[in-house]
């Protein structure tokens, strides 16, 4: 046997010596030589057959060949029958791909055994993308024999062999049941990977479930609305909200005219007055008139509580249900043993929650109103300070705003935890008040009772009203917050940053004389003070900036430029030192001012140790900056004064706005710098957005959304302590069996009473 023999017909036709495999794929051209000469007393292995040894190690140098070679697919290997390279030697036959000859086609005429049997002497078979390969024995079929003979004792059959024998038919058999076989994986194939389609689809979902409502990242993949068109959006759905309550509301104070008259001396016409089978009617079907009105309400309420995710309006679904049934069988029944039905609590309550979703469409109306009539907006957002979390108002877009805006409020999240539990607490006391004490048939009404207290008329209005009258009156100051995330943001801040620009407006500081000191020149020193100054980015940039242009000089390159602590910037311009500072600044440089020079409102340029400018500055106070100012000392949120323009100090605000400055943070001249550059994160999205570049829109945002962060937070623990007390005050009623008070008209009026506070609260942020 000769190496020459050992050659593998490749897909580019090249041969490729076995002898040059790389070392450590376990087979070598000498180890194959080597195991064809072993005798039967050198065999590592005397319980393993040497043809199954040889061709275990075959295949392993094929498969390292494989990934060798790097095909591209398998069919350039595997999917070719083989042919027989013409032997020098016949002793070995190697795989030879399909391409590097013409195929053999069987005759037509031979029969399905012979041509099984064949195949079997052919190799074994391979299926792979739904085509069928074969694979060559490697030893003839002569000398397989004689190996085997001389060399290694008979392989034992299992009984299944046995039973096959070697004959044609027992080939023909297994045949047919491979061609069943390959049918019936033909027939499963679709359904297998349906199901596993299913299965994955599955898992995505609980995975997305399990996943946290994270903002941050998620969002930015999700498409936002335009403004204009979310404006839009939301101002054909206030109008058709709008028009449904008015409806509903009409409807619903029927109902509590008939519930209140039934147990009083109001009025009530014809059989409504001395019949409870026509009242239940009556208001059974002026209940399903307010279920038409609101079937959104309702149909999001059963959706939610399908996908397990219950909230407030899955309450008033329940309590319309419920009141629904206990009105059928109240009217079947023709009884006044326990009263009228609860239809118009729960009549009321769909109404309420209509009311809210009108409010939470108007409020948004108006805040994307201003994005869209607006080209430039400065977004607002809280970012991480040394002294805790500071608003600060920057110059971005305001992308995000309508995503951030439109995420649910605080009264959703509250009745997200608490409406599993009212539920369930309305089933199960429902179920004790009337079947624990023996009273069977008042099971239903119990339940029903407990089920349309338990949904507050606040419980829909906590945030949406509130955020409604927020969002109108800012909306004509020029500014918008971003829903409820946008308002819990605002609320939760700790200080808010005021910057030049804040205090004195541009236009609002002049120069108002100009010295140059002898043997200096006049365009060095406006050109290097203004070059620092433009620098800094102070409110003092404009100014210098105009005054350089009016001269004719140009703005030089700053070097080093660095803040101060005494009150001023060093700086190198031109090669030359540069300091631009106040009186004391300079004092502390060691450069001498003269007394009669010295002001308190002036900017001092000393170039390479010697004064040789002074610039006297003006500044024009304003009085919404004022009023401001008297804002930011009544409110809860401490302002920081982050200005960059060292002539401004608490003393000269004292001076210029007549306001005490106690209350005012003033950092040092270098903290200034660095709170002022404060940015928020790419990622971070605006909560809240400000259309005037003004200190009086700044406070005003500032403090109409901290407000309306303590109302909705008042709001919705008085809707949520309601629904709570309401449930359990019933309960005990419905206990003792004392269906007397336990009326329709007591539970409408207790809900109406615990609505007031609510409503002042929100009717208070008008001011």
């Amino acid at each position: 046997m000769q190496e020459d023999d050992y050659k593998m017909d490749m897909p580019d036709g090249s041969g490729a010596d076995r002898a040059d495999a790389p070392h450590g794929s376990g087979f070598s051209l000498d180890d194959i030589l080597a195991e064809y000469k072993q005798t039967v007393s050198e065999k590592p292995r005397e319980n393993e057959s040497r043809s199954e040894r040889s061709r275990r190690i075959v295949m392993q140098a094929l498969d390292q060949t494989i990934n060798e070679a790097s095909f591209s697919s398998i069919d350039e290997l595997v999917g070719h029958e083989a042919a027989p390279i013409p032997p020098e030697d016949e002793a070995v036959r190697i795989y030879t791909p399909r391409a590097a000859r013409p195929p053999v086609e069987p005759e037509q005429d031979e029969e399905d055994g012979e041509r099984e049997e064949k195949q079997d002497r052919a190799g074994p078979r391979l299926v792979y993308d739904g085509r069928e390969y074969t694979i060559r024995n490697l030893v003839d079929s002569d000398e397989r024999e004689q190996y085997a003979a001389k060399d290694y004792p008979e392989p034992e059959l299992s009984e299944d062999d046995e039973d096959d024998g070697d004959d044609g038919g027992g080939r023909t058999e297994r045949a047919q049941e491979r061609r069943n076989d390959n049918a019936r994986e033909r027939f499963l194939s679709p359904i297998v990977a349906m199901l596993a389609l299913i299965a994955i689809r599955r898992g995505q979902r609980k995975r997305a479930d399990t996943q946290s409502p994270t903002i941050e990242a998620e969002d930015e993949d999700i498409p936002e609305m335009e403004p204009e068109r979310a404006a839009k959006l939301y101002a054909s759905q206030a109008h058709s909200l709008k028009l449904r309550s008015r409806l509903a509301a009409a409807v619903s104070l029927v109902m509590a005219y008939i519930t209140f008259a039934w147990y009083s001396v109001l009025p009530l016409f014809g059989a409504l007055g001395n019949s409870m089978r026509a009242s239940s009617i009556t208001l059974l079907i002026m209940q399903l008139t307010v279920m038409v009105i609101g079937l959104d309400v309702l149909t999001s309420g059963v959706m939610a509580a399908v996908r397990a995710k219950p909230g407030f309006d899955s309450l008033v679904a329940a309590a319309c249900v419920f009141s629904l049934i206990d009105a059928v069988v109240t009217a079947s029944a023709n009884t006044e043993d326990y009263g009228l039905p609860f239809c118009a609590v729960s009549a009321l309550a769909l109404t309420f929650s209509i009311l809210g979703s009108y409010f939470t469409c108007r409020g948004y109306k108006s805040s994307f109103r201003l994005l869209a009539k607006s080209k430039k907006l400065l977004p607002m957002a809280s970012v991480r300070t040394p002294a805790g979390a500071s608003l600060l108002r920057y110059e971005r877009d305001a992308r995000g705003f309508i995503i951030r805006g439109e995420e649910a409020d605080l009264g959703e999240y509250v009745y997200s935890m608490l409406a599993p539990l009212l539920f369930a607490l309305a089933l199960v006391l429902g179920l004790l008040a009337g079947v624990g004490h023996g009273r069977a048939k008042a099971t239903l009404h119990c339940v029903s009772a407990l089920m349309s207290v338990g949904c507050a008329f606040s419980g829909a209005l906590c945030f949406a009203l509130p955020f409604a009258i927020t969002a109108r009156r800012m909306f004509h100051s020029g500014c918008a917050v971003a829903g409820w995330s946008g308002a819990r943001e605002i609320g939760k801040s700790r200080s808010i940053i005021i910057t030049d620009s804040d205090v004195f407006p541009p236009g609002t500081v002049e120069i108002a004389g100009i010295r140059i000191l002898e043997g200096a020149f006049t365009d060095k020193v406006i050109g290097y003070t203004g070059s620092v100054v433009a620098a800094s980015g102070s409110g003092l940039a404009q100014s210098f900036s105009e005054l350089i242009r009016k001269q004719g000089y140009s703005i030089s390159r700053v070097e080093n430029f660095a803040p101060h602590d005494g009150g001023g910037m060093t700086a190198m311009v031109n090669g030359e030192s540069v300091y631009v500072g106040s009186t004391g600044f300079m004092n502390l440089m060691g450069i001498r001012v003269p007394q009669k020079l010295s002001t308190k409102s002036s900017v001092f340029t000393a170039i390479n140790g010697s004064l040789v400018g002074i610039f006297t500055m003006n500044y024009k106070p304003v009085a919404s900056v004022q009023r401001a100012l008297a804002v930011l000392l009544r409110s809860k949120c401490r302002p920081v004064f982050a200005l960059r323009d060292f002539n401004i100090t608490p003393v000269m605000i004292k001076k210029k706005f007549r306001m005490p400055t106690d209350m005012f943070e003033f950092p040092s001249y270098t903290e200034r710098f660095e709170l002022s550059a404060a940015q928020p994160e790419q990622s971070v999205k605006p909560a809240a957005v400000c259309l005037r570049e003004n200190m009086a829109a700044l406070v005003e945002l500032s403090d109409r959304g901290r407000r309306l962060y303590s109302a909705a937070r008042a709001g919705a623990g008085i809707s949520a302590a309601g629904s709570v007390v309401g449930l359990i005050l019933m309960f005990f009623l419905c206990w003792t069996g004392a269906f007397d008070s336990a009326t329709a008209s007591n539970a409408l009026l207790f809900m109406l009473l615990w609505l007031l506070p609510t409503l002042v609260i929100a009717f208070g942020l008008q001011r």
